[in-house]
């Protein structure tokens, strides 16, 4: 009788802890992103850290040189990343939808390219995830 109470209080304890909010900063998440699609080239890694339109956007193109091209609007070798501004209330207690700009620059083609990106990051699921990416 005892055993069984102490496995389901175990199970119980197990599942919150599946429920738990991540602690990733949305700044975190953006940066993530970019280190996917120029960094580790890891397609399927984009998929957790965008909302579902996004993934489709991203999994539509199928390949790395493909999603800098079309998704990004920035081909790069590899890239170092650099967040410039959050936006938002300053202790992030809001679930509000923020933006993150992110300086990448990186080398292509021999030459030195750099430019900034801006993410529209929304809370979903209990976690911040990228919903909309611009130029400006």
């Amino acid at each position: 009788m005892f055993r069984g109470a102490l496995v389901a209080m175990l199970s119980i304890g197990l599942m919150a802890c599946g429920e738990t909010e991540s602690k990733k900063l949305p700044e975190d998440v953006a940066k993530e992103f970019i280190e996917a699609i120029y960094n580790t080239k890891d397609i399927k890694a984009i998929g957790p850290l965008s909302t579902s339109k996004v993934s489709d956007i991203v999994n539509h193109y199928r390949s790395v040189k493909m999603i800098q091209r079309h998704v990004m609007d920035l081909s790069l070798d590899s890239a170092k990343i650099k967040i410039t501004d959050v936006g938002g209330d300053f202790f992030r207690k809001s679930r509000k939808d923020l933006t993150v700009e992110l300086h990448i620059s990186g080398k292509y083609n021999g030459g030195f390219v750099a430019d900034d990106r801006f993410f529209l990051m929304t809370f979903e699921g209990n976690r911040w995830k990228v919903k909309r990416i611009s130029k400006s």
